[in-house]
């Protein structure tokens, strides 16, 4: 009945309701147009404020002065292209690039989540044949070149719906590859990257003044999107892993670079392990104070000195009333390096492998809350290889070998966000992926990298302050078969007390000599000859 309603008001010949449906459509275009100019004054305010001030200049001044008005403002964009890359590059591109960028994603978009699959249909009995889509809500692009798109989940997709096509998203959008990072409930961000912005190898980085190091932010390279890499040590232990070749070494010197101005103030001290001879360490040994890259027992002993510092300063934390300890001089942060774990006990005897792990499994569970780090190589993260991997809370994934080590080093389900650390290539040394701490999305990253020259120069300028010292306990074993046996105790035995005196009716005569039981006559001894092959027992062959 409504149907047929509509039909006789707007399909009528008389003027009145086409006049009517006229007036009704201008209104509407009229409303989506300020809706779109204000979301897109909104979106991309550098072109919009221009755009506002070119129209009222030519409804005020004429169209020649706009025009004139617009050549100028042409003419300095192209002066501070050339003059300025580096600021245009910031402030300019990113807003033109989003600018035709949001007017072309929105008619792709519309063809490209369908086909992906980005689609729910309603199983009700009023449910639609076409099924809603997944909207574009807005793009943005980095000054890195990131294409970020805000995407709209109608009932029904969640994040990992949409993680489960990036794949099929990049190959859609031409891109070399899409990520995506939550964007509260309703929403998440694909992240096209069309270049490799981490392709060229990244200098070291400035050093800063040694009151504005800061253990919770370490510059040590810079994220894809363009922004630096600061590494946190507050808190916190590292597990970094990484196949042979991939660039462990760039965030070990980059961490030793940026912590260089405290280690020569003394309120962070490095207490390093190089199992491999010290031939990746032993460079910066001015930087360590304390440097094992001898036997198994002398970086065992290591290990065991740092936690008896590790319990006398939870002692006295505990005894002053302080929960987290605060670095200076007099009570360090000491960051413990590991190059390779599993080499640490690869060689080792048992018994010291047992007390390797014992030592590093009181610095895990314990070190953080009282000013110790510690930092762990590895190149293959199995669970038989690192005993202790969930007691890390910041890991790092570098070029590995299988999907598989992706999420034992990130979790599970960070290969489905992005993280792809099997596919790094082997001529970027030092590009990883991490966490974004607090949520699940990933970044790829890469470390600076120090030449052979740069970790000399580092080396000459830093001087290590004595390292710290503590009372080590008894030696315990390390398990139930080592203990040597406790000596038996004697039972307690009563006072002798002098036996009654005898009367000499009741002693017995001196001549008399104690009488003994009669033995039992043996038997007599048979001879046979035994059955071949059977061996007679004692008792056959007549022996009590």
């Amino acid at each position: 009945m409504g149907g047929q309603s509509r039909g006789a008001l707007f399909d009528s010949d008389d003027i009145v309701p086409v006049l009517i449906e006229g007036v009704l459509r201008l209104v509407w275009w009229v409303v989506r147009t300020v809706v779109a100019l204000v979301v897109f004054a909104v979106r991309v305010p550098l072109l919009a404020v221009p755009a506002a001030v070119l129209v009222a200049v030519g409804v005020t001044y004429g169209r020649p002065v706009a025009l004139w008005t617009t050549l100028a403002l042409v003419v300095t964009l192209i002066a501070w292209r050339l003059l300025g890359p580096g600021t245009f590059g910031r402030w300019v591109r990113p807003q033109l690039s989003a600018a035709w960028k949001t007017v072309a994603y929105e008619v792709a978009w519309r063809r490209i989540a369908p086909r992906v699959g980005l689609v729910v249909h309603d199983h009700g009995p009023r449910r639609r044949r076409a099924g809603e889509v997944a909207g574009l809500a807005w793009v943005k692009v980095t000054p890195a070149g990131v294409e970020r798109l805000g995407i709209g989940l109608p009932a029904g997709l969640t994040p990992d719906d949409v993680a489960a096509k990036t794949d099929a998203i990049a190959h859609a959008f031409r891109a070399r590859e899409a990520r995506i990072a939550p964007s509260g409930p309703g929403g998440v961000v694909i992240e096209l990257h069309r270049k490799d912005v981490l392709a060229t190898t990244i200098r070291p980085l400035p050093v800063q003044a040694a009151d504005r190091v800061n253990l919770a932010g370490i510059p040590i390279g810079r994220h894809e999107d363009g922004s630096p890499w600061c590494f946190s040590l507050w808190q916190t232990h590292v597990l970094i892993a990484g196949a042979t070749g991939a660039g462990k070494g760039s965030i070990l010197w980059s961490l030793l670079n940026g912590l260089s101005p405290a280690i020569n103030d003394g309120w962070v001290q490095v207490w390093a392990i190089d199992p491999k001879g010290g031939m990746e360490l032993r460079p910066g040994a001015r930087l360590f104070s304390r440097f094992e890259d001898g036997t198994p027992e002398t970086m065992c002993d290591l290990l065991e000195d740092l936690v008896a510092v590790m319990d006398a300063r939870a002692k006295r934390l505990a005894t002053q009333g302080i929960r987290k300890h605060q670095p200076s001089p007099d009570s360090p942060h000491v960051l413990a390096v590991i190059d390779e774990l599993a080499t640490l006990t690869a060689f080792a005897e048992r018994s010291v492998v047992r007390r390797i792990e014992q030592a590093l499994g009181l610095l895990l569970t314990k070190g953080r809350a009282v000013g110790i780090t510690v930092l762990a190589a590895v190149q293959d993260p199995g669970k038989d290889v690192v005993g202790w991997r969930d007691l890390f809370p910041t890991r790092v994934a570098m070029r590995l070998d299988n999907p598989i080590q992706v999420d034992m080093v990130l979790g599970e389900g960070a290969r489905d966000v992005g993280a792809t650390a099997d596919h790094i290539c082997e001529t970027t040394p030092g590009v990883a992926f991490v966490r974004v701490e607090g949520t699940r999305a990933v970044r790829r990253v890469r470390a600076s990298y120090l030449a052979d020259d740069d970790i000399a120069a580092l080396a000459s300028r830093v001087t290590a302050w004595p390292a710290l010292t503590a009372p080590r306990p008894a030696p315990v074993p390390a398990g139930p078969f080592d203990a040597p046996a406790p000596p038996r105790a004697e039972p307690p035995t009563a006072p002798e007390t002098p036996a009654p005196a005898r009367s000499e009716d009741q002693r017995p005569p001196a001549s008399a000599a104690p009488q003994r039981k009669p033995r039992k006559p043996r038997k007599a001894r048979t001879t046979s000859t035994p059955t071949a092959g059977v061996e007679k027992s004692a008792t056959d062959r007549g022996v009590t």
